[in-house]
């Protein structure tokens, strides 16, 4: 860490050299900071972070690298620092014409923009931009991934404009021979982190504070009414066919994935729930979900009279306070991403389609509650859904366990899979 401090006077910084790689894509050749400091130790304490962010910037700024601008940059640098800039330009008009040659007009006519000052590009500000966010890991990688590509399709801050990003909002909604084209909720997450990172502009002062182009057009909901009915796409399994994957994972001796299916097929929970239910938190009476992706999922769920037994004997057997003993964290720290490629892979084996997946057997759940003549309310509270009506939504404490328990018993599936 010596290294990465330095005193001027009697005050420590904290620096770090910028490798020439990087940049031009974070703009300085060195990182330096006031430590605001006169002890050494302290010092080195206080700049463990700095530089662990500016590393990271770096390793970001290199993973993102785009050749193109990197070179209209460096241009722009000469261009800015020349006596006779006219000159300059004569030589970038020619890069230019390269670039519109390779890559076609509009990257030619952006390149000699960027190049002679007159644009910005956007990907200048995506490392920094990045570095502050302070959401879950999972949720940052995805946001980043939306706000890349954006980047990707507009290049520059003076290219987003309100009428562009409605024709790129047509364009992300066409279904293309490699992809489906975006449901609205999907397209309601991207502008979401769209927005984020367009309010970071505005704050360093880098786009208009007046205007905030990622709005949703009306028409994009309406367009994709039949999608937002089942925004997610996934397609519920038959009683019969949740048994045939429970025989099929009690085959191949995969216990875990087993008592997974036999946990989902009675509760209606989303894996990452059941993978995350801590011993604690779970009786022969109820299991306590903590862990859930929604307010509304954070619940207690009734334990369906097939399910007693499973419970007591998966706490017994836990050796490290999850119910579903054993199962590996992703970087994520997520338990149920090793286990929910098992189940992938299972069934594909057994000829499934693709819009079936673990979350088909929670729809599952939710249809046979519903041709039960379970009410949609007394379903929702107990599969952790917002309640569909404002009145139960704000008001309501929720049904009770026994009245959750009753509903969950009406839940039958066939003995063994059909021959």
């Amino acid at each position: 860490m010596a290294s990465n401090i330095e005193r001027r006077g009697n005050t420590w910084y904290a620096t770090l050299h910028v490798p020439q790689d990087a940049r031009a894509k974070i703009g300085k050749s060195k990182f330096f900071e006031s430590l605001k400091t006169t002890d050494k130790r302290i010092a080195e304490v206080r700049a463990h972070p700095i530089i662990a962010k500016w590393k990271a910037q770096i390793a970001a700024a290199r993973g993102n690298a785009d050749p193109f601008l990197e070179d209209a940059l460096k241009w722009r640098r000469e261009y800015e620092a020349h006596d006779h800039p006219d000159i300059i330009r004569d030589f970038i008009e020619e890069e230019a014409r390269k670039v519109e040659r390779a890559k076609g007009e509009g990257a030619g006519r952006t390149f000699y923009a960027v190049a002679i000052g007159t644009e910005t590009p956007l990907d200048s500000f995506f490392v920094e931009w990045a570095a502050h966010l302070t959401q879950a890991p999972k949720t940052i990688d995805q946001m980043k991934k939306d706000v890349r590509r954006m980047i990707d399709k507009f290049v520059s801050v003076e290219a987003v404009t309100k009428p562009a990003v409605i024709e790129w909002v047509k364009e992300l909604m066409k279904d293309t021979p490699t992809r489906q084209g975006y449901s609205y909720s999907s397209l309601d997450r991207m502008f979401k982190f769209c927005r984020n990172f367009w309010r970071y502009l505005q704050e360093i002062e880098k786009a208009d504070p007046e205007k905030q182009p990622f709005v949703l057009p009306s028409f994009a909901k309406k367009a994709n009414g039949s999608k937002a009915k089942s925004a997610d796409g996934w397609e519920p399994f038959e009683p019969s066919e949740v048994v045939t994957l429970l025989d099929a994972a009690t085959e191949k001796e995969d216990h875990e994935l087993a008592d997974l299916i036999r946990l989902g097929m009675y509760s209606g929970a989303r894996i990452e729930e059941l993978c995350a239910l801590k011993v604690s938190d779970c009786t022969e009476e109820v299991l306590k979900i903590t862990d859930s992706k929604t307010e509304a999922g954070l619940r207690r769920v009734p334990v369906h009279s097939a399910l007693v037994e499973v419970v007591k004997r998966l706490k017994e057997a836990s050796k490290d306070d999850y119910l579903l003993s054993g199962l590996t964290f992703n970087k994520y720290g997520d338990r149920s991403n090793a286990i929910g490629k098992r189940f992938g892979r299972l069934k594909k084996s057994l000829g499934f389609p693709e819009k079936k997946v673990f979350h088909s057997i929670r729809k599952t759940v939710v249809t046979m509650l519903e041709n039960a003549g379970v009410s949609e309310n007394l379903t929702a509270d107990i599969v952790g859904h917002e309640k569909p009506r404002i009145t139960y939504g704000l008001y309501s404490g929720g049904a009770t366990l026994p009245v959750m328990k009753e509903a969950l018993e009406r839940i039958r599936y066939p003995a063994k899979k059909p021959d």
